[in-house]
C-alpha cells in the first residue's frame, strides 16, 4: 500500500516525485525536526498581531463608535478604512496561504499533515476577529515549535496562550476569594459582580485533555476553573484586551483544589504566585489514561479509518508511554499505525485534504508560494487572487479558521457526505482547469500518469478515466471518484 500510504498520511506524490523506497521511514523521519515554512519573506509575530488586533478593535469600539454614533454610513465608510490599514481583511487569507503553500512545496508533508491535525484540535472558533487577526500566527507560533516536545508542552503552552486564553474568557474568570475579586464585590459602586467563569477549565477537561472517559464532574470543572484564575491579558489603554499575558495573582483563587480526586494542596509562595500550580495540574492531565486514549483515537480518526480499534490505538498509547509523551514518538507511532492498518480501511477526507491532495497530483496552482511579488502587508485590502484560497475553502464549508464550535471540525465521514457538501467539491473541481498549470497538457496521458503514480490499485480510476468527456469533466471526474475522496 506503498502509494495509498502517501496519501494517507501526506498530499500524494507530485508530478516530479518519486516513491520513497522505504515510504514508513520517509514519513517518521519528518517529524525528528520542524521544518521551516516554505514563505519568501518574513512572517508576522503573534505580537505584531495582537498590536493590530488591539488598534483593530480600539479603533473601532473607542473612536468611531463615538464619533459616528449618528451617522451609520460615515461609521461604515470609516470602519472599512480601518479595516484595510490594520488588515482585518489582509492576514486569515495571508496564513491560509502560507499554509497552503508550505504543504504543497514542503520535503516534509507528513509532518504538514499533522500540524493541521493539531491546528483542528485545539480550535479556535470564529469570534472576536481572532481569525482575521490571530488564529494562524497562533497555529505557527504556539503549535508548531511544541511539536517536538511533549504533548504535556503542548497542552500547557496553548492553554495559556493569548489566543486561547482569550478565546475561551479567562479574563473573566476571577476568583471571587481572590483580593481584586473581594474588592470589586464589595464595592458598592460596581455594579457587575465577578466570579468563576468555567469556558476554558471545561473545553481544557473536555476537549484537550482527559475528555469525558474520565467521568469528571461539574464539581471538577468549578475546580480546574479556581485553578486557572489570574490568567489573563494586561489591559492597555492602547490596545485594550491585546495586550500580553501575564498570571496576576491578586486575581487568583487560592486552593488547595480537588481535581478528579487529587488534592492539590500547593504552599510553596513562588509556586502559587507566579500561577505554577496549573502547570502542576495540567501534568497529571495530559498523562492521564483517558487522556492518552482520547489522543490515540483522534489521531486514529484522522489518519485511518473513522472507528479505529483498540489495537490501534494502544500501539500509540503504548508509545507514549514509553517516551514520557514526546510527541516526536507519538507521531511515528501514528504513521506506523496508518502503515499497517491503513490498507484494511479507507478514510474520506476533509474538504481541506481533498482540496490539498488533488493541488498535489494535478499540480494546481491557486496557491501563491511563485508569486513575483511576495504576498505582504502594505495598508491595503488584499487583491483577488490573493483571496482565492480563503473564497475556495469557504466554498467547500471548510473555513478552517471559523469553526463554529470550540472541538473544532468533525473529522467523520457522515460529517461531510452531505448532498451540498458533496455539490460543493463538484463546483469547485470545476474550476480546477483555471488553476491548472499552463506549461502542463492535461491529456488522458496526463491523467493516467497521476493514477499510476499515486494508487496501488490504479485500475477502476483508469477506467473511470477512460470514459469521453469534455476537458473540465476530467477533473471534476477524477477529483470526486470514491478512489480520491478516501485515502
Amino acid at each position: 500500500m506503498s502509494r495509498d500510504f502517501i496519501r494517507k498520511v501526506a498530499f500524494g506524490l507530485g508530478l516530479e516525485e518519486e516513491l520513497p523506497n522505504d515510504p514508513l521511514l520517509w514519513s517518521q523521519k519528518q517529524f525528528d525536526e520542524i521544518p521551516n515554512l516554505i514563505w519568501g519573506h518574513p512572517l508576522p509575530s503573534l505580537e505584531d498581531q495582537r498590536k493590530r488586533y488591539g488598534q483593530w478593535v480600539y479603533g473601532d469600539r473607542k473612536v468611531l463608535r463615538k464619533k459616528f454614533k449618528n451617522d451609520r454610513l460615515l461609521y461604515e465608510n470609516e470602519k472599512n478604512k480601518l479595516r484595510k490599514t490594520t488588515g482585518e481583511k489582509f492576514f486569515e487569507t495571508f496564513e491560509l496561504s502560507v499554509r497552503h503553500t508550505s504543504a504543497l512545496a514542503t520535503d516534509s508533508p507528513a509532518f504538514e499533515r499533522m500540524w493541521q491535525f493539531w491546528g483542528n484540535f485545539f480550535a479556535i472558533s470564529e469570534k472576536d476577529f481572532l481569525a482575521s487577526f490571530s488564529t494562524g500566527v497562533y497555529q505557527r507560533e504556539i503549535i508548531r515549535p511544541n511539536m517536538n516536545k511533549t504533548f504535556e508542552d503542548l497542552v500547557y503552552n496553548v492553554t495559556t496562550s493569548w489566543c486561547m486564553l482569550h478565546h475561551l474568557d479567562n479574563a473573566e474568570n476571577i476568583g471571587p476569594s481572590s483580593k481584586r475579586g473581594i474588592s470589586i464585590n464589595s464595592d458598592p459602586q460596581e455594579k457587575s459582580k465577578v466570579g468563576l467563569n468555567e469556558n476554558h477549565a471545561r473545553e481544557l477537561l473536555e476537549l484537550h485533555t482527559v475528555s469525558p472517559e474520565a467521568n469528571y464532574t461539574q464539581e471538577d470543572v468549578i475546580e480546574m476553573a479556581k485553578v486557572m484564575t489570574g490568567w489573563k491579558y494586561l489591559w492597555n489603554k492602547k490596545y485594550l484586551e491585546a495586550g500580553p499575558i501575564k498570571f496576576q495573582d491578586e486575581y487568583h483563587e487560592n486552593g488547595p483544589y480537588k481535581i478528579l480526586g487529587k488534592i492539590y494542596d500547593i504552599r510553596d509562595y513562588n509556586t502559587v504566585s507566579q500561577g505554577k500550580e496549573l502547570k502542576v495540574v495540567i501534568k497529571d492531565l495530559a498523562n492521564h489514561p483517558s487522556t492518552k486514549k482520547h489522543i490515540a483515537l483522534k489521531l486514529c480518526q484522522h489518519f485511518i479509518c473513522d472507528e479505529p480499534n483498540e489495537e490501534m490505538m494502544n500501539k500509540i498509547i503504548k508509545a507514549w508511554d514509553q517516551s514520557d509523551g514526546s510527541l516526536i514518538d507519538i507521531h511515528k507511532a501514528t504513521m506506523k499505525v496508518a502503515f499497517e492498518y491503513g490498507n484494511n480501511f479507507k478514510k474520506f477526507s476533509m474538504p481541506e485534504l481533498w482540496l490539498l491532495q488533488n493541488s498535489k497530483m494535478l499540480d494546481l496552482k491557486y496557491y501563491l508560494y511563485s508569486y513575483p511579488k511576495g504576498f505582504e502587508f502594505s495598508g491595503s485590502a488584499p487583491r483577488t487572487k490573493q483571496l482565492l484560497v480563503k473564497r475556495i475553502l469557504e466554498q467547500l464549508g471548510h473555513p478552517i479558521y471559523r469553526a463554529k464550535q470550540p472541538n473544532g471540525y468533525v473529522d467523520l465521514e457522515d460529517e461531510w457526505l452531505s448532498p451540498e457538501l458533496i455539490i460543493r467539491r463538484l463546483a469547485v473541481a470545476r474550476r480546477f482547469p483555471e488553476m491548472s498549470n499552463s506549461k502542463l497538457i492535461y491529456d488522458n496521458e496526463f491523467f493516467e500518469n497521476v493514477i499510476i503514480s499515486n494508487f496501488d490499485e490504479p485500475s477502476n480510476l483508469l477506467n473511470l478515466m477512460k470514459t469521453p468527456t469534455t476537458y473540465s469533466d476530467k477533473f471534476v471526474i477524477f477529483a470526486n471518484s470514491p478512489e480520491v475522496m478516501r485515502s
